[in-house]
This record gives structure tokens, C-alpha cells and sequence, in this order.
């Protein structure tokens, strides 16, 4: 089940006192709605009764849906700096859901757990898997862009995210991390992700900087 607990926030904007359904865990497979909402931008965001400025709440929950395999433990983007204690975090929750002995055990066969950080990192994760795509090769294949662009612009308000795919192309773009819009967008010929299953052992290296137990990310290598 989706959990969500009613509770009060701050508006950022103007202090005032915001009555907020914090969400704990989304079950995607009981709730599409709520799969649908995360990835249109619309989760957990809601205006200021007293201003009117509409804000959302930094992530903390799991995501959890069966039917596409898919366990995710979302983190706020600002705790990216400590992902080896999250990415350890992510594990432990996944195992006393899932792991030998828990409830979950029959249901963990073929699920995937991964750790993420912010909006943007979740939304990477379920375009990604919609259309086919492993998230370790399209990390490979982002830091091969990065490389021909020759315009790294990794910050704390930066990140490089796949933003959606057609059959033939990744269209990956800058993101700002606090309000999500897009600064620079760039059409990636789908083909690399071929390219770099083709070639393991030239990537081997490189795929062991980006890819750990549940922390997925070329970031990983930079941070």
C-alpha cells in the first residue's frame, strides 16, 4: 500500500503554516496514478495557502512496483555528498522488505533495488525503464556525451538526465535541481547503448566507477 502521513510544513516562500499529505512509500502497482503524477512533476507539490507559491517537499520514501520489478528508496538531492551511507541505507530497507526471511521473500525474485537522490534521479529511473533502457549503460552512455560535448557543467544545481527516448534516440539534458526546468537538450543516438554492450571490456573500468550495489550514477564517479 501508499502511505502518507497529514502533517504541517513551512512554505519556503513565506513561512506559513502548509497542511502537507507527506508521502512514506508509493506502491506504483496498487496506485498508477501516482507513478503518473511523479513522472508529469505533479507528486508532492502543492501552493501556499497564505501566497500562493507552489513548492515541493524534498523526497524521503521508498517507491515500490511489482509488476515492473522496480524498488527504489528516494533521498533528498542534498544528501548526495553521503551516498555510500545512503546507498548502505537503501540495502537495508530493501532487505527487511524483501531479503531472506522477510514477508516480502516470495515477491523479490527479478526486483531490482536502487538508491536515488531527488526528483529528478526517480524520474531518470522510471523513463529509463520504460523504454527498455539499463540504467548502468545509460550512465555509460551520458558520460560518453558529456565527453563529445566537452561542456561539463556538474554542480550543485546541475545535473545531466535522461529526459526521455524514442526508438532511435536518448534526449538527455541539463536539469536544475531546485526547480526542474531544463537548461540544454541534446538528442543521442540510441545506438551507443548497442555500441557499449558490444565493447564490455572497454568500459569494464568505468562501469565499476558508476555502478555499485544500489547506487546507480555517473555521479558516483565525480562526487
Amino acid at each position: 500500500m501508499s502511505v502518507f502521513t497529514r502533517t504541517t510544513i513551512n512554505c519556503p516562500a513565506c513561512g506559513g503554516a502548509v497542511v502537507f499529505d507527506l508521502v512514506h512509500s508509493v506502491n506504483a502497482g496498487r496506485r498508477p496514478d501516482l507513478r503518473v503524477a511523479i513522472l508529469d512533476r505533479s507528486f508532492q507539490r502543492q501552493p501556499c495557502t497564505s501566497c500562493g507559491t507552489t513548492f515541493r517537499v524534498a523526497p524521503t520514501f521508498t517507491y515500490l512496483d511489482l509488476p515492473r520489478k522496480q524498488f527504489l528508496a528516494v533521498w533528498p538531492a542534498t544528501a548526495l555528498g553521503e551516498w555510500k551511507a545512503y546507498e548502505q541505507r537503501t540495502r537495508a530497507a530493501f532487505d527487511k522488505a524483501f531479503g531472506p526471511g522477510s514477508d516480502g521473500e516470495p515477491l523479490a525474485q527479478g526486483l531490482t533495488a536502487r538508491c536515488v537522490f531527488g526528483w529528478l534521479g526517480l524520474n531518470e529511473k522510471l523513463i529509463a525503464h520504460e523504454h527498455g533502457i539499463a540504467d548502468t549503460n545509460l550512465e555509460l552512455a551520458k558520460l560518453a556525451t558529456l565527453r563529445v560535448l566537452g561542456d561539463v557543467k556538474v554542480g550543485r544545481d546541475r545535473e545531466f538526465r535522461l529526459v526521455g527516448a524514442t526508438d532511435d534516440e536518448l534526449i538527455v539534458g541539463w536539469l536544475h535541481t531546485h526547480n526542474e526546468e531544463i537548461d540544454g537538450e541534446f538528442s543521442v543516438p540510441r545506438q551507443i547503448l548497442a555500441d557499449i554492450d558490444a565493447a564490455p571490456d572497454k568500459w569494464a573500468a568505468l562501469r565499476a566507477d558508476i555502478a555499485g550495489d544500489t547506487f546507480v550514477d555517473y555521479r558516483r564517479a565525480l562526487v
